[in-house]
């Protein structure tokens, strides 16, 4: 019997020991405590998304102009660009190839910052029923170890050519917070099991840092809405019961309220006389 209490003390030791192990290893993990990277470089309307925005069409993928890693990295980053943002349908996806792109305006790629062609927008909504256009551009490649990416993206409502959404970041696996977010980002989409190796192949995956860093920018525009933010607000202040004004200073004595000319004044009781 006493054989058996021990074991089982043992065996209870261990487990509370592996743990606590774990615990304390977790501390010491740049995955589960930072620093992580946070986005700065974005530009978005004070509407935001608009509801009318419903269908989006994706310009090809260019590359930073003269830069030729980049351009080797397009054709595999196309692929993951709409895959990432037809997954997260904040809209419908319009893709628009290369030769698409050739017949309709004689180019197979265009710049957000370069002349467009004569009726670009007038005719890219009326061939795809689209309400917005998405250009997008492959600034940095870097495949090899630390990886690094980079996105220039803007969108434009087809209808007021306004500029509703813009980012432009570079995400390099050399700098730790990049590192941490990109590793916290396979800690949660990846199986646990053997969740070392797993880290080992995925961080310097161009791919997964493609995933990754287009994940964090598309959360930027799945924001709500500021507009309707504000609306909210104001129905709430309207809804308050508004606070008496309270005067500073000496009050006037309150008036004595003047009974109605036809209201019948009040009886004197009768005194009772008063026993000897």
């Amino acid at each position: 019997m006493k054989n058996m209490i021990l074991r089982y003390t043992f065996l209870v030791v261990l487990l509370c020991g592996a743990t606590a192990c774990k615990q304390v290893a977790k501390l010491n993990n740049g995955a589960y405590v930072g620093p992580f990277y946070t986005v700065g470089n974005v530009y978005e309307t004070l509407e935001g998304l608009e509801p009318h925005i419903k269908r989006v069409a994706i310009m090809p993928l260019t590359s930073g102009r003269g830069n030729r890693d980049a351009e080797r990295g397009v054709p595999q980053m196309q692929a993951i660009l709409t895959e990432e943002f037809s997954r997260n349908r904040i809209f419908d996806i319009v893709t628009v190839t290369p030769n698409r792109m050739q017949r309709m305006f004689g180019k197979k790629a265009i710049y957000a910052d370069e002349p467009l062609p004569h009726n670009f927008l007038q005719t890219l909504q009326r061939q795809t029923g689209c309400q917005a256009v998405l250009f997008t551009e492959l600034t940095t490649f870097r495949a090899y170890p630390p990886v690094a990416l980079g996105w220039k993206i803007h969108l434009f409502d087809l209808e007021s050519e306004k500029l509703i959404w813009a980012v432009d970041e570079v995400f390099d696996g050399g700098q730790s917070p990049v590192a941490n977010s990109l590793r916290r980002h396979i800690r949660k989409n990846h199986s646990t099991h053997n969740s070392a190796a797993t880290e080992l192949l995925v961080l310097d995956s161009p791919r997964e840092m493609a995933r990754y860093s287009l994940s964090e920018l598309i959360g930027t525009l799945m924001k709500k809405n500021p507009k309707e933010i504000t609306e909210l607000a104001e129905a709430i202040d309207n809804q308050k019961v508004p606070e008496k004004t309270v005067e500073v200073g000496p009050q006037p004595a309150p008036l004595e309220e003047e009974a109605p000319k036809d209201a019948k004044k009040p009886a004197t009781p009768r005194e009772e006389p008063s026993e000897i």
